[in-house]
């Protein structure tokens, strides 16, 4: 039954992602985002046939696994436009630090204003860290551990959503601007997006969520070390 189980929850997610891709190219609108809407449709199946989410996890983990080589991956872009690294070295290291504590700050105020309890706080503070280094913080700094996991999914789709239909509003056409944004805001999610629109906004965004992480991953212990 296991294997059956596996393949069935394996190939029903694919095929919903095929369809889900099928109808983004028919209408390119960010709430048709194929992550987003292949997302309802399986938490709505799960829930139809009451399957229990641990059970789905434990039959699709083979599929988890290929994350850590799709991450190693985006250094293949990375590579090929490091020349843009190179020159655009320290705005990017600046909007990186500059955009993370920024958003740390006002994440962990706004969460005190509405009452939240401070372990889900905490775990909402970090959500623009990729999953595997949130985690990590999250259970330094006494993070709500449970929550951690949906914050940083839901953050990544609503950047990969809405940060390319903002930007046409305020007018704004810079590839490195754009992937910084995704790679700080959105990180896996976002860099995915950030392809999409072209390799330097993939490279810039992959770059991004990797210093992000590595920056929030010291700065945040060592600020809660200070002054907890």
């Amino acid at each position: 039954m296991s294997l059956t189980g596996e393949i069935v929850a394996i190939s029903v997610s694919a095929v919903i992602f095929l369809l889900a891709n099928l109808l983004y190219k028919r209408w390119t609108i960010p709430l048709l985002l194929p992550i987003f809407t292949s997302t309802l449709v399986i938490i709505g199946i799960l829930l139809y046939i009451e399957l229990p989410y641990a059970q789905y996890a434990e039959w699709t983990k083979s599929v988890t696994y290929l994350l850590g080589p799709a991450t190693v991956a985006l250094a293949y872009p990375l590579y090929h436009q490091r020349r843009y690294l190179k020159v655009y070295a320290l705005p990017i290291v600046l909007g990186l630090v500059t955009g993370s504590l920024i958003q740390m700050t006002v994440s962990y105020y706004m969460g005190r204003f509405l009452l939240l309890p401070e372990d889900w706080n905490l775990a909402v503070m970090i959500k623009t860290i990729t999953t595997p280094v949130a985690l990590g913080v999250g259970d330094i700094i006494g993070a709500k551990m449970e929550v951690i996991p949906s914050v940083v999914i839901i953050t990544g789709m609503l950047g990969a959503m809405v940060i390319i239909p903002l930007f046409r509003i305020m007018r704004i056409d810079n590839a490195i601007v754009t992937g910084l944004t995704f790679g700080v805001t959105s990180h896996g999610v976002g860099t995915a997006r950030a392809l999409k629109e072209g390799e330097v906004e993939g490279a810039v965004s992959g770059a991004a969520m990797a210093l992000t992480s590595m920056v929030l991953s010291v700065i945040i212990p060592l600020l809660f070390f200070l002054f907890s």
